[in-house]
């Protein structure tokens, strides 16, 4: 394999690139990566580094993650989102990763009686593809009386 080097050195690009290799290389492997750098490398894109999306584009979750989390169509709708539901991440992986965002995304308090996600509870949910995003989106969150921010 040929690496193109600028100036003597790696660019930032091809260096990003070689670090996400390495860390998605067989080597080490067996070891769940910890949610966070799951976020990094399977939400942060789209959702941004503190989850605020991209307006008209991409939603935000700072403020739909605890009101979804709390009803199991809610819970059925965040593993079934096309990101979580078709991402290479087992089903463990993604409850996981989906319980980090509730903790560490919201900008709406967490409730003590918050239930993290389990494997066979993704794994149970995973297996239907939602299809109608937005509407599903909008309709859960108008029935928790959370505000559904739309695009401008």
């Amino acid at each position: 394999m040929e690496v193109v080097r600028s100036r003597g050195r790696l660019g930032p690009f091809a260096a990003t690139l070689a670090a996400a290799a390495l860390m998605l290389s067989p080597v080490g492997a067996g070891s769940a990566a910890e949610p966070q750098v799951d976020y990094i490398l399977n939400c942060m894109g789209c959702h941004l580094t503190d989850g605020s999306g991209v307006a008209g584009k991409v939603p935000s979750v700072r403020d739909s993650l605890v009101p979804l989390s709390a009803t199991a169509a809610g819970r059925r709708y965040l593993v079934q989102v096309p990101g979580s539901s078709q991402s290479r991440l087992s089903n463990l992986e993604l409850a996981r990763l989906l319980s980090w965002m509730v903790r560490n995304l919201s900008a709406v308090a967490v409730p003590a009686s918050f239930v993290d996600f389990t494997g066979e509870e993704v794994g149970s949910y995973r297996a239907t593809r939602l299809v109608a995003v937005a509407e599903t989106r909008a309709r859960l969150l108008s029935n928790s009386n959370t505000p559904v921010r739309t695009a401008p």
